[in-house]
């Protein structure tokens, strides 16, 4: 899959990147059984499966009545 990092600076002040900054941490875990609903099943109502580009937040449709 592809994973997206997206950042957001709310503040009114400009924060600066610097190269080789660390900015964030990503661990993955092995399970030791199937995840009961995997990412992408119909339940979790996931917004992202199949995605190949970087794609827009969907977190909108969080709120949408179904």
């Amino acid at each position: 899959g592809h994973l997206t990092l997206e950042l957001s600076n709310v503040a009114n002040l400009p924060i600066t990147l610097y190269f080789g900054m660390k900015i964030g941490q990503l661990s993955y875990v092995r399970l030791t059984s199937e995840a009961e609903f995997p990412y992408g099943s119909p339940e979790l109502g996931s917004k992202y499966q199949g995605q190949t580009d970087a794609t827009a937040s969907r977190i909108h449709q969080d709120f949408l009545r179904h």
